[in-house]
């Protein structure tokens, strides 16, 4: 749920937004698209003093918002203009948000969520178990005599490659939606 910064403080100090978000797969393009006009929109709003985005490489996009006041924030997160792109960025991903004030904006994305530790080992047992099935038997087929360290030695070799440069990457991208359903970013103050 995106909610407007009221608990925001510290009148004089710019405020600052950081908003991630998970894009849905297959949906890159038209997040693109929208971010591009959530920029320009926020731009037209007073106080605006800048804005950056910033790509994670575990999937999540972080669009992040500086205004001259907590006010000026405000006023640009209850704006109906602002609310109405929400609306459409929430098809095509999830928010993960946090808010900030003066210097702590440089340290906000550091308390970033995290999927729950039982979805992490549900993913990973699930990418283990075949690739270690497949492995398993080819190594029995092709070498029926290797000395059992021998053969647990190349199967851990094998199955640590393949989780880490195919098919976790893959994996996490596909199911990132799901990962961190229900995960949000700490607010800091």
């Amino acid at each position: 749920m995106h909610r407007p910064a009221d608990h925001v403080s510290n009148q004089g100090d710019p405020a600052t937004v950081i908003v991630g978000r998970t894009i849905h797969p297959g949906k890159e393009q038209a997040f693109d698209a929208w971010a591009r006009q959530i920029d320009l929109a926020a731009r037209r709003f007073p106080g605006h003093l800048g804005n950056v985005r910033l790509r994670d490489p575990r999937g999540i996009d972080y669009l992040i918002y500086r205004f001259d006041s907590p006010a000026h924030l405000r006023a640009w997160e209850a704006s109906d203009e602002r609310r109405k792109l929400i609306e459409q960025g929430n098809e095509i991903s999830d928010e993960h948000r946090n808010t900030a004030i003066g210097m702590d904006a440089w340290f906000a994305i550091s308390g970033q969520s995290v999927s729950p530790k039982w979805k992490t080992f549900l993913v990973t047992w699930v990418a283990v178990y075949p690739i270690l099935l497949l492995i398993a038997y080819a190594l029995a087929a092709l070498f029926p005599r290797l000395a059992r360290p021998l053969q647990l030695a190349i199967t851990s070799a094998l199955l640590t490659a393949s989780l880490t440069w195919l098919v976790m990457p893959r994996l996490t991208k596909l199911l990132r939606p799901w990962l961190l359903k229900g995960q949000s970013v700490e607010t800091r103050r």
